[in-house]
């Protein structure tokens, strides 16, 4: 400024002039950065929680909104520096949750360089992170690509994969056009699914050109343009050639090995030995099991699209779920809480769901309980998004993670056995 030679006096009078309005004009930088931001003025949002920011640098929540403003308006770099520096400053933070949940996605690796919260929710059968869960229940819309099979696949009559527990998600071994690369086997995604990133990190080259249609799934990212693709698709000894893939611009660190992969075959998981048992399906009376309707541990599903929805109880009450093995955690939808009667407690702890559409704040709460089949479990923690998933929940890998269990579709049943 031409007036930097002012006196002394008029410096101080400056100076104290500077900070006589911090606490107002805080409030209203923030205020209007998140007006901004709901109106999707990324960039005007950013300058407004900057703003935020340098007079208040622990702000965790203008932190995490500048970083997501950034990330909105597609400056990754800048957004995944952002959400870096809050977690180093405040790892502890609710923002550095939903930093942790964006970065599982931008930059895992550099992920695994921060520091880690010491917050950690107590659950059943497992503890996990209260920063940040694992969900999907991915749908496709528009272009969609169906699995088929052809002359060229190789279908064995059985194989075993064997897989790790990763965020309580099964990770398994798999070749993309011969390239080696982890996947998630999920099924609570109706097809195989990638992200640019996934292909790009194996020197596969990556689709271009106008999106042949959206995937919708949790975050509050939106819908997520896609691209087909098709991929020579190797895991264990089943390989699928020209396989039909969806292809976003991001996933995670993982993709998703989903339904029109394993289709044609019924499953066996068991998580004392960590293996997925395929074996061919042939006909509906080649099942291996007799009777499963007098089975009390045989639990039906029904299809809807390609999800595995079954019948269960919550607190007595019955609702529906999808049963996903790429759901680290057990989800009920704000619709289903007010149709069982369940109020979300004051105090339920504040976490962060990672889906396909990004990031979603989460509550975290225990039901009284959970029955599936002949299984109950009691005093259950259950995670409500704030993103919604049409209203269907999500059974993951919390509940039935000291279980082995067999997809039989031929009969429309799960088996689940208690080792």
């Amino acid at each position: 400024m031409s007036k930097a030679k002012f006196a002394a006096g008029l410096m101080l009078l400056s100076i104290a002039f500077t900070f006589s309005w911090p606490v107002q004009a805080v409030a209203d930088a923030y205020a209007l950065g998140v007006k901004q931001f709901g109106a999707k003025t990324y960039p005007l949002a950013a300058a407004n929680f900057k703003k935020a920011i340098a007079a208040n640098p622990k702000n965790d929540s203008a932190r995490y909104y500048y970083a997501l403003s950034l990330h909105y308006n597609k400056d990754i770099a800048a957004a995944t520096k952002a959400y870096a520096e809050l977690i180093r400053m405040m790892p502890d933070s609710n923002g550095a949750g939903y930093a942790r949940a964006a970065l599982l996605t931008l930059d895992p690796a550099l992920l695994r360089t921060l520091p880690a919260s010491t917050r950690v929710i107590q659950q059943q059968s497992s503890q996990m992170s209260a920063s940040s869960a694992i969900i999907s229940g991915t749908q496709f819309q528009a272009g969609q690509s169906g699995g088929r099979s052809s002359s060229s696949d190789t279908m064995p009559d059985e194989c075993r994969v064997y897989y790790t527990l990763e965020h309580n998600c099964f990770v398994i071994d798999a070749y993309v056009n011969g390239r080696p690369m982890k996947m998630i086997f999920d099924t609570g995604a109706a097809i195989c699914a990638f992200g640019k990133n996934n292909f790009a990190a194996s020197g596969i080259d990556v689709p271009t050109g106008k999106p042949s249609g959206e995937v919708h799934g949790i975050g509050d990212g939106g819908a997520q343009s896609a691209w087909d693709a098709t991929v020579d698709l190797k895991v264990g000894t089943i390989e699928r050639k020209r396989f039909p893939v969806k292809v976003q611009t991001q996933l995670g660190e993982y993709p998703l090995l989903g339904q029109t992969f394993f289709q044609d075959f019924t499953y066996t998981i068991d998580n004392g030995a960590q293996s997925i048992h395929f074996v061919k399906k042939r006909n509906r009376s080649g099942s291996i099991y007799a009777d499963p309707s007098r089975d009390p541990n045989a639990v039906p599903f029904t299809r809807e699209r390609n999800e595995l929805a079954i019948s269960i109880e919550v607190n007595g009450r019955p609702t529906k779920m999808y049963f996903d093995t790429g759901a680290s955690v057990v989800t009920l939808t704000h619709e289903q809480c007010r149709s069982l009667g369940i109020t979300i407690p004051e105090d339920a702890q504040v976490a962060t769901v990672q889906g396909i559409a990004g990031s979603s704040r989460a509550r975290v709460f225990n039901v009284t309980s959970i029955k599936v089949g002949g299984i109950t479990k009691r005093d259950f923690p259950v995670w409500v998004p704030d993103s919604e998933m049409a209203g269907v929940g999500l059974l993951g890998q919390t509940f039935y993670n000291d279980c082995q269990y067999t997809i039989d579709y031929e009969r429309g049943y799960i088996h689940f056995m208690r080792r």
